[in-house]
């Protein structure tokens, strides 16, 4: 049956009530970065009003469609990161980004299966999930936070790919789960994310040579900064949905990738054009992209994830309410287990400039001291500092945890259904603590 759409004028109560949504948007998150330098505290804050667990403000059918329209918001996130990401940084640390990635899975897992299992005598299988889905990082939520100065020193290079990495392994055991809810596990839905994702980034790795080979790729002109922007981004998101493997890993390679078609300095040496004014990637999104985000994409991404937790089942399941003081004895070592990243960050060794435990007693012996040239900002102007942003950076779940727990619902539900809501108690406190350490962290060492 074919659709019509009649247009008729809005009735005042839904003008009002989208009018309000999105004014309460921006002003509570600019309350939330005022007070506690974490903006998105009011976005989720206001989702969680405006949704279907508190106020039910919101028609079901708009909450659906800003669920999509916050997506996009979160791919433009992870984007804008691929864009400023510094790719020597990245690969001079590319071992330490995996090892804290390794802890930030392992350690949520691990200590899962001894609370759950062993103290609250839930199944392995249910133990297992709810680990699966609190091993995840809020990769929107980390990248919102951090300062674009931040972002580009070692350790905010190690957050964001540790971050990203975490999620893709959560993407990857959250099919896992599902295979295993339904009885139809398969190792092929295990083994094809992996090699997808390997298969992606060396793609990427050999397309960033084309600006080389076919030296006309080598843009010059804001607007075809932008199409590249869109085409590369449309194609790399859905290449990766459609092979098997994270969006989001889709689009943080294409911002990497749109980035190598940047003019440099040396190919405009000669020209009369300074090399201060050439138009990069960078600067149309930052033009075109970044108000648009700022403004309403991003906030309505916080605002679904609020929107999307089940707050009702918080309180009492089976009219007991001992589930409030498990959720928050898990969510507090769910914490922990993430800021177990931090000690890995202190203790790895960087030679180059001395920074972590072992690279100091290293450039200590060594006859003059290298002279780094990572950009410095006072967050990780030390090591320990680095290292507590670092653990207090991975905390927050956000919407990777939310999709693992919804796909491993079916389990996490079984013998009463306590086990969900325990595992929707660690995701919402973790979020907003996490998202709080942070910002605050920022606010006192700026």
């Amino acid at each position: 049956m074919s659709f019509t759409l009649v247009y008729e004028i809005p009735e005042i109560p839904i003008l009002f009530t989208f009018t309000s949504y999105f004014f309460l948007l921006n002003i509570a998150e600019n309350i939330a970065t005022t007070v506690l330098n974490a903006g998105i505290i009011g976005s989720l804050v206001t989702g969680i009003i405006y949704g279907p667990e508190a106020a039910n403000i919101l028609p079901a059918s708009a909450e659906e469609t800003f669920l999509v329209v916050g997506y996009i918001g979160l791919l433009l996130i992870v984007f804008e990161a691929g864009l400023t990401t510094d790719m020597t940084v990245l690969r001079r640390n590319f071992p330490l980004s995996c090892m804290a990635a390794f802890v930030g899975i392992a350690m949520p897992i691990a200590l899962s299966m001894l609370l759950l299992a062993v103290g609250y005598h839930y199944s392995s299988l249910q133990a297992f999930a709810a680990g699966a889905a609190l091993s995840s990082t809020s990769l929107g939520t980390t990248l919102s936070l951090l300062t674009p100065e931040t972002k580009q020193t070692r350790i905010g290079v190690v957050i964001l790919s540790a971050a990203l990495f975490d999620d893709i392994v959560g993407l990857v055991i959250a099919s896992v789960i599902e295979k295993l809810a339904s009885s139809a596990f398969t190792w092929d839905s295990v083994v094809r994310p992996i090699l997808v994702s390997v298969a992606f980034i060396l793609a990427t790795y050999l397309l960033a040579f084309l600006p080389t080979l076919i030296p006309a790729l080598k843009f010059t002109k804001m607007i075809a900064h932008l199409w590249a922007i869109v085409l590369v981004l449309s194609g790399y998101v859905a290449g990766a949905k459609y092979a098997g493997t994270s969006e989001l890993l889709g689009a943080y390679l294409a911002g990497v990738l749109v980035m190598q078609l940047a003019p440099t300095q040396e190919a405009h040496k000669d020209d009369t054009t300074e090399a201060g004014s050439l138009p990069n990637p960078l600067a149309a999104f930052e033009h075109y992209m970044l108000p648009v985000q700022q403004t309403l994409l991003s906030p309505l991404f916080f605002a679904s994830i609020g929107a999307a937790l089940p707050m009702s089942s918080l309180g009492s399941v089976n009219g007991s309410s001992q589930v409030v003081w498990r959720g928050i004895v898990y969510a507090v070592l769910m914490f922990i287990s993430k800021l177990a990243v931090g000690v890995v960050v202190w203790i790895w060794p960087d030679s180059e400039n001395g920074r972590g435990w072992m690279g100091r007693s290293h450039v200590q012996s060594a006859s003059a001291p290298p002279i780094s040239l990572q950009p410095m900002v006072p967050v990780t102007s030390t090591p320990m500092r680095g290292a507590i942003l670092a653990g207090l950076a991975m905390v927050a779940r956000g919407e990777i945890a939310l999709i693992v727990a919804q796909l491993g619902r079916s389990i996490l539900e079984r013998d009463g259904g306590e086990a969900f809501a325990v595992v929707i108690w660690a995701i919402l406190v973790d979020t907003v603590g996490g998202a709080l350490g942070v910002g605050l962290l920022l606010k006192i060492w700026k």
